[in-house]
């Protein structure tokens, strides 16, 4: 039984950051194709500092001024328009800090077609900074500004159209393996005080999803402090974050098992002091995996709120969480319940938000994230089980995970923030206790 249940799930991941609006053709995108709407701008951040600044030997910057005739960048290359003298002045082997972009080690430079090529290895923080602290601050507003300084990025094979709408917001919408798609983000007002969010995902007349809300702006905070190689702390914090997320589903009769997966990510990138890119790249990934028998029908409408601090603080290669939930607050709204004659178990989780964190393009903060669950279970009485039972419960749990290799640092690991639980049951439910862990830890 146990089994089983967890097979009725259905799990929908949604990220959110910022994003830009720039509209493209809305054509069907070919297989495995990336489709980028917008470009990238940075900003600066709004307190930032380096001191206690001693570089490694065999080191060198690209300023910021020269980084201008910077034509493309990938994992592997940097090609320059022209021939910059800082950038010819390069050696292979050094280790370079190319500012406002990258760290990467040179392995050769080439010229051809007036244009300058430097091929380059991954390379850590702490081969060029021997020593730094380095802190900032930055407010993350949700503006249309800041919507068109970020870029979006959508894996065009999972998804067979892609449809930029409207000056300030954006949509994605197409139709995946029998299910029509769409996800909507919009800022309210011209503050930047929140993002709306609204995603439907429907299967004919057999199954419907529909979650909306929003999330805040929030301060975003961090420390880093290197000493003689080592990385003795690095702290992070998200403050003041509140959000909102109303989940409405219905099945019926779905007996069919169906994923979906729209990889989406959303990034907009900080300066510090100058030198240093901070990006913040949310991860957008819808998964469905519905299982409810013929003759059975399953439903859910809640609402969830909710304020706190999401973050954590690395001293000495020992993590803390430093994550708070002061506010949870959860509403049945809607019909809420399921109906057949034998079991039906079906499960809703919704990641909302999800943060990525990197420096100089290199990944620290593997995740940070909000992640609600809605799961229903009903059985009318069988054998060997309590019963009957008509159950739904709603949970929401933060998680960090950190990966700390970019420091030159072996340390990587998962904490969890916080964890709340609200369940709501028809009078007279017998449901076992041993079902509902199983579905939820499933989901979570």
């Amino acid at each position: 039984m146990k089994n089983k249940l967890t097979k009725f799930t259905f799990l929908v991941v949604v990220t959110l950051l910022v994003f830009n609006c720039k509209k493209d053709d809305g054509g069907v995108a070919p297989e495995n194709e990336i489709v980028t709407i917008g470009g990238e701008k940075m900003e600066f951040a709004d307190k930032g500092s380096i001191t206690n600044v001693v570089k490694q030997n065999n080191t060198t910057e690209i300023s910021l001024s020269d980084m201008k005739s910077l034509a493309s960048f990938d994992n592997s290359k940097l090609i320059f328009d022209g021939n910059p003298a800082a950038v010819k002045a390069l050696k292979n082997g050094q280790v370079v800090l190319f500012e406002g972009n990258s760290l990467r080690k040179v392995v050769s430079i080439t010229e051809s077609g007036g244009k300058t090529t430097v091929a380059t290895t991954n390379a850590k923080f702490n081969e060029y900074y021997k020593s730094a602290k380095v802190n900032f601050e930055k407010q993350m507003y949700w503006t249309s500004n800041n919507i068109k300084n970020a870029r979006i990025k959508v894996a065009g094979g999972r998804i067979k159209s892609v449809t930029g709408t409207n000056d300030d917001g954006v949509e994605f919408s197409g139709e995946l393996s029998g299910w029509n798609l769409s996800l909507k983000l919009n800022p309210e007002g011209g503050s930047g005080r929140k993002l709306n969010v609204e995603l439907t995902a429907k299967r004919g007349n057999l199954a419907g999803i529909e979650a909306k809300g929003f999330i805040s702006d929030f301060s975003a905070t961090s420390d880093i402090d290197l000493n003689n190689g080592n990385l003795d702390a690095y702290n992070h914090q998200h403050n003041d974050l509140n959000g909102e997320l109303e989940v409405k589903y219905a099945f019926l009769s779905l007996s069919q098992i169906a994923q979906i997966s729209i990889p989406l990510e959303i990034s907009r990138t900080i300066l510090v002091n100058g030198v240093i890119p901070v990006t913040f790249t949310l991860k957008c990934n819808l998964k469905v995996y519905p299982e409810v028998a013929a003759n059975s029908t399953c439903q859910a409408h809640l609402k969830l709120t909710y304020n706190g601090t999401q973050g954590f603080n690395y001293n000495n290669r020992n993590i803390e969480t430093a994550g708070t939930l002061a506010g949870f607050d959860v509403t049945r709204i809607g019909d809420t319940g399921s109906a057949s004659e034998g079991i039906v178990g079906v499960g809703v989780g919704l990641e909302f938000p999800r943060f990525q964190i990197g420096i100089f393009h290199s990944v620290v903060v593997p995740y940070i994230l909000n992640n609600t669950s809605v799961q229903s279970y009903f059985e009318s009485g069988l054998p060997f089980v309590p019963g009957p039972c008509n159950q739904t419960i709603l949970g929401l749990k933060g998680v960090v995970g950190v990966d700390l290799s970019f420091f030159g640092v072996s340390y990587s690991a998962s904490r969890d923030l916080y964890e709340r639980k609200t369940e709501f049951k028809t009078p007279g439910s017998k449901c076992p206790a041993a079902l509902n862990p199983a579905l939820y830890g499933a989901l979570l």
